[in-house]
């Protein structure tokens, strides 16, 4: 069922069959179900499986516990889901029209940006709704692109390692500025926390704006997919096959902006999980982008469910940030792959 290939130059090392993918597929949805229902049903205030069907399902929330997994629980559960999905999958769409193995909308400050349009909106306008938050996270998504690809190329194609200092760079500077404005006007402790990663606190009403989008995202970035297999060929080969790789790319830009800033504007910014997901995905399925997509997306949500999961009972009854259990893993996985990389960059 694996073929083997080369391994340059975007050919597949590996390429799972279509009965294989659908199996793989239809194990990692009844994992991401599974980790919901974990989600809801553990919590310090008690639950357990019982309590779930009779709450969820069967629409009983009579109970005190009924209703704390109902109104807070499964909300923060599926938002989990979602950011972790389209965060996975904007990695693997950032991956694909950059064709560099290091992109990822936190590496290359895209989470910042987004952050920091968030910490000077919550400044400047206090009251600011939850559609207007995320709008404010689109607008410092693109100024952190525009500032990471201005300094990443030059007039000849920058290698990844320049793109990744360039997004340290812009990332760090953006975060300093967050940083600054939550000290001089008093929010640094939730800004702090924010910026970690955290999905306290999620809301229905929050829930509610943010999911249309990453949903619409999402399936504009699926669609590309077929494209940016073709792209893995090389720019010449996809031109020569009908591409059009400019448009390509800012199509793909656009995508990555919407699915990075809903997602950071409901759950505050969470690094490396855009880096990891699609290396694991790549690993099960090989290099065919039609593939790799949909299994980023579930992997993606499965795993900032888990992490969440982690978080809230690590230092129960308080809250761990879920950005920080992220990276516990993204670090040394990108250690490892910049090492693994470096004669190719």
């Amino acid at each position: 069922m694996l073929n083997r290939g080369g391994r340059r130059g975007g050919r597949p090392g590996k390429t799972l069959g279509k009965a294989g993918y659908g199996v793989l597929i239809l194990t990692a949805l009844m994992c991401l179900a599974l980790a919901i229902m974990l989600s809801v049903s553990i919590g310090i205030a008690g639950g357990g499986f019982k309590t779930l069907l009779q709450t969820v399902v069967l629409g009983d929330n009579s109970s005190n516990l009924g209703r704390i997994m109902l109104e807070m629980r499964l909300p923060r559960a599926l938002a989990a889901c979602l950011t972790g999905a389209a965060f996975a999958l904007a990695g693997a769409i950032m991956q694909g029209i950059t064709r560099n193995p290091l992109a990822d909308a936190g590496l290359l400050g895209i989470n910042a940006g987004a952050g920091f349009a968030v910490a000077l909106g919550a400044v400047l306008w206090p009251s600011l709704s939850s559609l207007g938050t995320m709008l404010t996270a689109f607008g410092g998504a693109a100024l952190a692109v525009l500032l990471v690809y201005g300094l990443g190329m030059g007039k000849q194609k920058s290698g990844a390692i320049r793109l990744i200092l360039a997004g340290a760079a812009v990332g760090a500077f953006l975060t300093a500025l967050s940083q600054g404005v939550g000290l001089t006007f008093g929010l640094s402790k939730d800004l702090s926390f924010w910026n970690s990663g955290s999905l306290a606190g999620i809301s229905w009403a929050q829930l509610n704006i943010a999911a249309p989008w990453i949903a619409a995202a999402g399936v504009a970035g699926l669609l590309l997919a077929g494209r940016l297999s073709i792209l893995a060929l090389g720019e010449e080969s996809a031109a020569g096959l009908g591409v059009n790789v400019g448009a390509l790319r800012l199509t793909g830009l656009g995508v990555v902006l919407v699915l990075a800033g809903a997602s950071v504007s409901l759950a505050g910014g969470i690094s490396f999980l855009g880096l990891i997901i699609p290396h694991m995905a790549r690993l099960l399925v090989g290099a065919d982008y039609r593939k790799i997509l949909p299994l980023s997306a579930l992997l993606g949500g499965m795993l900032l469910v888990l992490s969440d999961v982690a978080a809230r009972m690590i230092n129960a009854p308080f809250d761990t940030p879920v950005g920080a259990l992220v990276s516990v893993i993204g670090v040394p996985f990108f250690l490892v792959l910049t090492y693994r990389k470096k004669g190719a960059l």
